[in-house]
């Protein structure tokens, strides 16, 4: 099997495991802070790689920012998962992919001496145009007047502050990876996340909710749960064997932009056979609108790993 058909399943699971989530949040498990917990604890089964991949003692400090960058990943989730919930997959997931290396590059520059050359000039405006497009609504219920009350406009919100939040995660964890081992890291990293989820325990408001639905969540949505984070973990190991396969890791990246394309198509799909839940547009205006934005999404991002 080549790494093209590889890369382009992993991006195929990712694609599922969104709708899926949006599924979850719309349905068994409303609350996109006690979803984002239970995502938490599900990190602390990283500790099974232990015995297979080691773990190295990277010092305090190393070990407090891969604590750190882990929390901050809880945080881009949280965010995410309250956008998923406003509004639809198909916006929320390409807005989010586009807008993320827009911050990560205005990080680069800013923090890190960077210099913003053309190419990444005609990223930013590929991906600022993409993602102005997919979240564009013609929609009177989304007027300026009404800015603060209509889900769509928070959907909106949401995703650029998931962005933001990603874009922090990536930028501190390529310093995790590049000072410590790479499995270690990323353990430590998830165990951040597991930390802040337990924390998340301690604030009186925060536990009544993560505690109100809980008890709701009957065995079915906890199965399809354990389900769906397991599809992401495979869909990762795939990305990565993509690359290990003889796949230029540039194009194994940027290939992502498949994957908004496969959640456009589920979800229109699924829009028909539960029309309350997931809750997609299925105009011809519409889909001519998320079409082209994801062509433009998706150029942006091959550019960017060009």
């Amino acid at each position: 099997m080549s790494w093209l058909t590889i890369a382009i399943g992993a991006y195929f699971l990712t694609a599922v495991n969104s709708i899926i989530d949006k599924f979850l949040l719309r349905r068994s498990i409303p609350s996109p802070l006690a979803y984002s917990f239970y995502v938490g604890l599900f990190s602390a089964f990283v500790i099974i790689l232990i015995p297979f991949f080691g773990l190295e003692w990277p010092g305090l400090y190393q070990f407090s920012v891969a604590l750190t960058v882990g929390a901050i990943y809880l945080f881009a989730l949280i965010a995410f998962f309250y956008a998923l919930k406003k509004d639809e997959a198909s916006r929320v997931v390409p807005l989010v992919g586009a807008m993320t290396p827009v911050f990560i590059l205005i990080m680069s520059h800013l923090f890190f001496g960077g210099k913003v050359s053309m190419n990444d000039f005609t990223v930013m405006s590929f991906l600022v145009m993409g993602g102005f497009l997919i979240s564009y609504k013609k929609d009177i219920h989304c007027g300026i007047l009404e800015f603060k009350k209509y889900s769509c406009v928070q959907g909106l919100q949401f995703s650029i502050l998931a962005s933001f939040f990603f874009a922090i995660f990536f930028v501190l964890a390529e310093y995790v990876f590049s000072h410590q081992d790479f499995m270690s890291g990323f353990i430590f990293t998830r165990l951040g996340s597991f930390a802040l989820a337990l924390l998340l325990l301690l604030v009186p408001f925060y536990k009544r909710a993560i505690q109100k639905t809980t008890k709701r969540v009957g065995k079915g949505a906890g199965g399809l749960f354990v389900a769906n984070k397991t599809l992401a973990g495979v869909a990762f190991l795939l990305v990565n064997y993509a690359i290990a396969s003889g796949g230029n890791p540039a194009l194994v990246n940027a290939l992502e932009g498949v994957k908004y394309i496969f959640v456009l198509a589920i979800a229109l799909v699924l829009s028909l056979k539960f029309p309350n839940i997931i809750r997609e547009r299925i105009s011809v205006p519409d889909i001519i609108q998320k079409s082209s934005a994801i062509v433009l999404i998706f150029f942006g991002i091959f550019l960017l790993f060009d």
